[in-house]
């Protein structure tokens, strides 16, 4: 209630009952109101006002109910509809509904609903005391309501500037992109006039190595057909029989315990011996994914029939400087690798490599077990071993570009990263746009007053949970006892009362509730001197309610003398 309007009230009360007096009206009958106080004037007759019965004015509060409405017995509990009127002077006038009249609770400050009750005694009016804590509250609230006046020019005023720079740095980025996607479709048609001849000369690279490698291919395919044909030619009389064939069940083409004669023949073109030059033309082809060629070693051991089992033999004596050259030697073979690789898969070598400080040394030298460090040793110089490997050149690796093609990568390397250059800064000025255009898509209010809550958060806490609000952004919660943020929502649209749009906030879409809606959360504003979340609720299941003070919403300056409220807040 304005304070004018509030004093007005009291005013016109104190009026209207001295012209009663005055005029020598009888008083209003108890539970009237002063403006319902001339429908009960009539000393005869009283017609319900709902227009269904006129009765006796004798038979207003009596305690018996007779018009449907209860305007009858206005002072009584007689009538279920009936509504009492608390005056309550020197605060406010109340409604309270007839069945709390003479119920042994004061509901009225100045005790007339418990006129004839036991506890008439118990209540003491009170309305005075209640004036003038409210007026003192309406005073503050003045107080607040003027001080949030004034942050609310300044929010606008910023929110004014703010959008004329938002619109000024959209519509330059815009110019921005233009011109950058036409130097963008410069520096590509550039790219691809590079990126032509390169292409074709490491085509080119690269087809004459792989004929290169298909003729040593070619070469080494040959060089196995003979030497297994050496191999298979028990005899060497310069041909292998099907008869030499059979002594190999592993090159068997179907697999059997078998090896038939037939089989084998089938394997020398369906002949019982073929020739070296045959046997490479049209056997090897059939034979070379079975036929395991032997390792070429330095000596042919002599292998016993039957063999024997190997006689015990004495290790060698060390001599001096042997055990430091097979050392230097030593390599770590594949299964070892394996192993390092299982056991040190998690290992970062960027946290080995790090120097040492001189208070690690000293732990180093005072500790007995560096199997750790042993272990680790080792597996670096396995990975330095491997890669070192990797690093060394083989015949069957594609010998480096001629000049004339490295100048061709070379210009084209330059071409695509000048483009890349140009590409990546339209993207970042595309995004820009793109935030831009969504900052002021936003409903900021009427004059631009809600900017200064974009892109800020505020947080609650209760015993159980922080809340958090992110001002046309999101809402979300957190259990104090730990665990991940719950999403209450994202901003969705205004949706206070069509006479004060501004004064409600709704955030959809939040994360789904179990066997439930999905989250939801509406942030009720009120004036106040700063931004401040003030309370969190769930008044229904998985649909959260905030409360936020916030200077956007005063809107009005009140006369702290008169209690007149000024809306010009135009600057």
């Amino acid at each position: 209630m304005k304070l004018g309007d509030f004093y007005l009230q009291v005013l016109l009360v104190f009026i209207s009952w001295k012209f009663q007096v005055n005029n020598g009206q009888s008083e209003r009958p108890r539970g009237v109101s002063l403006s319902n106080g001339p429908l009960y004037s009539n000393n005869e007759y009283f017609t319900c006002l709902d227009g269904s019965l006129t009765i006796p004015s004798s038979k207003v509060n009596d305690d018996y109910c007779d018009c449907t409405d209860g305007t009858d017995e206005p002072g009584t509990s007689a009538c279920p509809s009936g509504k009492f009127h608390c005056s309550n002077r020197g605060f406010r006038p109340l409604y309270i509904p007839s069945s709390r009249v003479n119920d042994g609770i004061c509901d009225c400050c100045d005790a007339s609903d418990e006129y004839d009750s036991p506890a008439r005694s118990l209540c003491a009016n009170t309305c005075r005391e209640l004036g003038k804590a409210e007026l003192v509250a309406k005073n503050h609230e003045a107080v607040v309501m003027n001080e949030g006046f004034e942050i609310r020019r300044n929010y606008i005023e910023r929110g004014l500037d703010t959008k004329t720079q938002r619109q000024q740095t959209l519509e330059k980025l815009k110019e921005e992109l233009e011109q950058i996607e036409q130097l963008k479709d410069e520096k590509e048609q550039v790219k691809d006039d590079a990126e032509r001849p390169e292409k074709d000369a490491i085509e080119k690279h690269k087809a004459a190595w792989e004929e290169v490698k298909s003729q040593r291919e070619a070469e080494r395919e040959k060089e196995r057909a003979a030497t297994a044909f050496s191999e298979l030619d028990k005899d060497q009389d310069g041909r292998v029989t099907f008869e030499e064939i059979l002594f190999h069940p592993e090159l068997d083409p179907d697999d059997t315990n078998e090896f038939t004669p037939e089989e084998a023949m089938s394997l020398l073109a369906e002949e019982p011996e073929v020739f070296q030059d045959k046997f490479a033309q049209f056997v090897w082809e059939k034979i070379k994914d079975k036929y395991s060629i032997t390792p070429k070693t330095t000596e042919t051991p002599e292998i016993p029939e039957p063999p024997a089992p190997p006689a015990p033999v004495d290790e060698p004596p060390k001599t001096e400087g042997a055990g430091d050259e097979a050392e230097d030697d030593l390599t770590i073979d594949e299964e070892e690798e394996a192993a390092f690789e299982d056991d040190y898969d998690d290992y970062d070598e960027d946290d080995y490599d790090e120097p040492l400080e001189d208070e690690d040394l000293e732990d180093e030298e005072e500790e007995d077990d560096d199997d750790g460090d042993e272990d680790i040793r080792r597996y670096r110089e396995m990975r330095e071993k491997r890669k070192q490997k990797k690093d060394q050149k083989t015949d069957d690796d594609m010998p480096e570009y001629d000049s004339y093609t490295k100048t061709l990568i070379q210009i084209a390397d330059d071409a695509r990263a000048e483009y890349n250059e140009v590409n990546d800064k339209m993207k970042e000025i595309e995004k820009n746009i793109s935030t831009l255009e969504k900052e002021m898509g936003v409903d900021l209010g009427m004059e631009h007053e809600f900017l200064p809550l974009q892109g800020e958060c505020y947080e609650y806490s209760d015993r159980e949970y922080t809340y958090k609000l992110c001002a046309f952004d999101k809402a979300s919660q957190r259990s104090k006892s730990g665990g991940s943020e719950t999403s209450l929502g994202k901003w969705g649209e205004w949706s206070g009362p069509a006479d004060n749009k501004y004064s409600e906030m709704k955030y959809t879409g939040g994360l789904k509730c179990w066997n439930g809606p999905d989250r939801s959360c509406v942030v009720k504003l009120k004036c106040g001197k700063e931004n401040q979340l003030m309370g969190a609720s769930e008044p229904e299941r998985c649909v959260y309610e905030f409360t936020m003070t916030t200077p956007a919403l005063c809107n009005k300056k009140i006369d702290l003398t008169s209690g007149n409220m000024d809306g010009h807040d135009e600057l």
